[in-house]
């Protein structure tokens, strides 16, 4: 299995459960929870590169 593998499958989960939550709870629009969604994916991605390049 790639070691990218547990970082990228985290910024997934991440981002749909905070899409998922903005959407629902929040009472967002649709466009602002895939915002939100995508800006916590993307800054994800970076954390876990970050990680994954200092190991």
């Amino acid at each position: 299995m790639s070691k990218t593998f547990f970082p990228m499958i985290l910024t997934v989960f991440a981002s749909v459960i905070v899409y998922y939550l903005l959407a629902t709870e929040a009472g967002l629009s649709e466009n602002l929870s895939m915002t939100g969604g995508v800006a916590v994916g993307v800054l994800g991605a970076v954390a876990a590169r970050k990680i994954i390049k200092g190991k």
